[in-house]
């Protein structure tokens, strides 16, 4: 197979099926060299594809099962997207061009997202589009920005984009304050690029896959919450878990369910447990128990 185009798009397909693809095996299955292959994934495939890595440990290229169907795209277009990306990174290609490149196939993608999701209750983006596509460049590129953001100035590091409770953030560190914080994206303005760079702490910023909403801290070291949860409700914890932490510990004749869920602040867990009343109770910490019994107190005294 000496077309790249089918080539690439032949080992896209293969690693969207959870496949472990080897440098020999698939070199002689398609014909070329190692040197090919090895070319085929250095240059065109992992620099664009952040699900695809090297398993040094297996000797082995591997990717998530579903990182293709959330790009929207089909295997060869993924392909073409990857060779023109490419094309706009070498040498000779115009200054600038690889940002303008990879923001015209955010805003492709963007819209196919739209008309999928136009009726979901997300944040729409169209107001700041431009702005997250500038940004998300720059956290491919760990390029610093100069920005405002809630009419200071204020230069930042961008880490990664999340959605908290359908509002879209920005993971960040902040020069100014010496910390990661998470700045609403809406509110981040006239984003200027900067000629710094810098190296992410990924230790830490691996801690927010665990996050729940826009309370997350991930200074503080995570403490343990054990949830019991009434059958009536077990099936929506069970479809959707709070957190990559949440696991069941626990399950009764009658279908409900003890959970336990790693936070670092109350209010990560608190208005999921308020929203739940009276078909979820906090086994502990019983300080948590509290806060909440107090809440109610409050609410009582306040509207009854």
């Amino acid at each position: 197979m000496k077309n790249r185009l089918d080539r690439l798009t032949y080992i896209i397909s293969l690693l969207s099926k959870g496949l472990y693809i080897k440098t020999p095996k698939i070199a002689k299955e398609l014909g070329v060299s190692q040197k090919i292959i090895r070319s085929d994934f250095n240059n065109y495939l992992l620099p664009f594809i952040e699900d695809i890595c090297y398993d040094y440990s297996k000797k082995c290229y591997r990717a998530s099962t579903s990182f293709l169907s959330s790009t929207l795209f089909g295997a060869e277009e993924l392909a073409t997207i990857c060779m023109l990306k490419a094309k706009s990174n070498d040498k000779y290609s115009d200054d600038n061009l690889t940002l303008h490149v990879e923001g015209l196939f955010d805003r492709f993608e963007s819209l196919l997202t739209h008309d999928i999701y136009q009726n979901c209750s997300l944040e729409k983006i169209d107001d700041f589009k431009d702005e997250i596509i500038l940004i998300r460049y720059t956290i491919k590129h760990h390029q610093e920005i100069e920005c405002t953001y809630r009419n200071k100035q204020r230069i930042l590091q961008p880490m990664k984009i999340l959605n908290f409770d359908e509002f879209w953030y920005l993971v960040n560190y902040d020069k100014q304050y010496e910390d990661i914080r998470k700045y609403h994206l809406n509110s981040i303005k006239n984003i200027k690029l900067l000629d710094s760079y810098f190296k992410p702490n990924k230790t830490l910023l691996k801690r927010f896959d665990n996050a729940i909403n826009a309370w997350f801290k991930p200074e503080v070291e995570p403490y343990i919450v054990i949830l019991q949860v009434d059958k009536i409700i077990a099936r929506y914890f069970l479809r959707k878990p709070i957190s990559n932490t949440q696991r069941v510990i626990k399950t009764y004749e009658n279908g409900s369910i003890d959970v336990e869920v790693q936070i670092s602040d109350d209010m990560e867990i608190l208005p999921t447990i308020q929203r739940f009343i009276p078909f979820i109770g906090v086994v502990e910490p019983i300080e948590l128990r509290k806060k909440i019994r107090d809440n109610i107190d409050i609410y009582l005294n306040k509207f009854d």
